[in-house]
């Protein structure tokens, strides 16, 4: 099976409005896609070297990915891509399970007439993805789709921790999915959210996010095995 890779849709902005801003969607992607492995140096000469610019722009673009939790720093070593120990994976796939639940609950007692479309949407987009081999786009929606259930729920608090927990995560899950191959498996939990949801079934909803995650843990855990 061949996979399409499109690295450039983890940006996080299409039309870059700065260079350091550009600096940080490339580097972004390179970080979850896994072209920069955890632990390695971020070297900033080597960085400027690369796009022609000048240092502002590549240590300001290193500082926000240390702010998202992408990038590590320590005196006298400098920036380096985040690692990830076996029982950092593990937490934090404890750690998305519960707040993915909660925002879940949160949705109790909503009108869900704007978010199930969407989602239908996102499935839809999901499952072209999963016929095309795009592994990419796949992961990206997937991500599209939980952004907009976070969005929905009101939640203002657990929002904010998801923004940084599933940047975080990011460059995890999408190890995962990559040495797993690409199945149904995620497009056939969204589906089964959105008919839990269209049937405002909150409880069971949440019981499928929250057992769907951490089904993952340990699977995800073994790849960073010392």
């Amino acid at each position: 099976m061949t996979i399409q890779r499109r690295p450039e849709r983890f940006s996080s902005a299409a039309l870059p409005r700065t260079l350091s801003s550009h600096l940080v969607s490339v580097l972004r992607s390179q970080i979850i896609t896994g072209t920069y492995t955890p632990g390695q140096p971020l070297r900033e000469q080597d960085i400027e070297a690369e796009f022609g610019s000048s240092r502002g722009p590549v240590r300001e673009s290193l500082r926000m990915l240390l702010q998202g939790g992408l990038v590590e720093y320590a005196e006298r070593r400098g920036f380096r891509v985040r690692s990830y120990t076996m029982a950092d994976v593990e937490h934090l796939y404890d750690l998305r399970a519960s707040l993915e639940g909660l925002v879940i609950g949160s949705l109790a007692g909503r009108s869900l007439d704007r978010l199930l479309p969407d989602l239908h949407d996102s499935n839809l987009r999901m499952a072209a993805c999963f016929e095309t081999n795009d592994l990419d786009g796949y992961f990206v929606e997937n991500q599209v789709f939980h952004d907009r259930i976070i969005k929905e729920s009101g939640n203002r608090p657990i929002s904010e921790v998801m923004v940084y927990v599933n940047e975080v995560s990011m460059p995890v899950r999408f190890r995962l999915l990559r040495e797993t191959l690409l199945s149904r498996r995620s497009l056939d939990y969204h589906e089964q959210i959105v008919a839990h949801l269209m049937n405002a079934e909150i409880a069971a909803a949440r019981r499928e996010t929250e057992e769907h995650i951490l089904c993952n843990k340990n699977a995800a855990a073994r790849l960073y095995a010392v």
